[in-house]
């Protein structure tokens, strides 16, 4: 199958998920540097609670929704996996609730989605049924 033709079968709401998942990531990597350089940056809405409480719900509930579905098609079992593995990391995240740590926590469940994602597409692009546009 030529990369054109995979490359057509990542779906906009994937590509909507994959770009949360890495959004997440990235945003809990920059956490740190936002922290040592620009401590007024905390307070701020970008770095608030309640768009990291987005980022994570948007890019779980798509993630779920997605791979819950492409697996109903599939009956491949690895990406599920995965976003077990990202929902495992945020709960035990929350039961730690060290400010300090998130950033670690976060980025971990961002590259775990991620993960899932990447893995979902391998398997559908190998996939030789016709996948729904």
């Amino acid at each position: 199958m030529s990369k054109l033709k995979r490359a057509k079968q990542f779906m906009p709401l994937e590509k909507l998920g994959l770009f949360l998942s890495f959004a997440c990531a990235v945003h809990c990597l920059a956490m740190p540097f936002v922290f040592f350089f620009a401590p007024y940056f905390i307070g701020t809405l970008a770095f608030g609670t309640l768009v990291e409480w987005i980022l994570v719900a948007s890019s779980f509930l798509l993630a779920a929704y997605l791979l819950v579905s492409d697996y109903l098609q599939h009956r491949k079992v690895r990406p599920l996996i995965f976003l077990g593995i990202g929902l495992l990391i945020k709960l035990v995240d929350i039961f730690i609730g060290q400010q300090a740590d998130e950033w670690i926590f976060g980025t971990l469940l961002g590259i775990s989605v991620a993960y899932a994602y990447w893995i979902n597409f391998k398997h559908k692009s190998a996939c030789t049924c016709k996948i729904k546009s």
